[in-house]
């Protein structure tokens, strides 16, 4: 089952996950440092198929990927962090299918022992930083790792979603 990534928002860039795939641009607002412009892309997350009753959990990734310009003359400073801000409470995120419920996980780490958080004090946000320069612009690929734990009985065959969003404050 395909979910993509896409938005752009708040003093920042920012990106939605979402199922069936979905572009959603908007408006960006004021940032620390006008001159210096950031957009995200992210890659499609493949969930492919849950199975109830197998022990083992599933495991996904998604690429985020960061591009920064600026307008400046000289090099200006990129110091910011994302943010992944969801349907999920307390660290915990949730595919739906009407009443069936899937619970997920996203992380900073390949391992799955570091949850992403959204800046509520759940989990930790990813920081970034680096120097914009006028014919130079900073560029980085942010791998997401995400897990669906396994033995959730409560799921039903179906089509799942849920919504996050990506937030890179800058």
């Amino acid at each position: 089952m395909p979910v993509t990534w896409f938005r752009i928002a708040r003093r920042l860039a920012a990106a939605a996950l979402a199922v069936p795939m979905l572009a959603v641009p908007s408006a960006a607002s004021a940032r620390s440092n006008p001159s210096v412009t950031c957009a995200l892309a992210i890659t499609p997350l493949q969930f492919g198929e849950y199975v109830p009753f197998d022990g083992a959990p599933s495991d996904f990734t998604a690429t985020i990927s960061v591009t920064c310009t600026t307008a400046a003359v000289a090099a200006e400073p990129l110091d910011g962090t994302i943010a992944l801000i969801g349907a999920g409470t307390r660290g915990r995120h949730q595919l739906s299918q009407g009443s069936h419920p899937l619970d997920y996980q996203l992380y900073l780490d390949p391992a799955r022992t570091a949850p992403w958080g959204d800046g509520s004090g759940e989990g930790q946000l990813l920081p970034v930083s680096g120097m914009v320069g006028p014919t130079t612009p900073y560029r980085r690929a942010i791998i997401v790792y995400g897990r669906i734990p396994a033995l959730q009985a409560s799921a039903a065959v179906g089509r799942y979603s849920d919504q996050v969003t990506v937030m890179l404050d800058y």
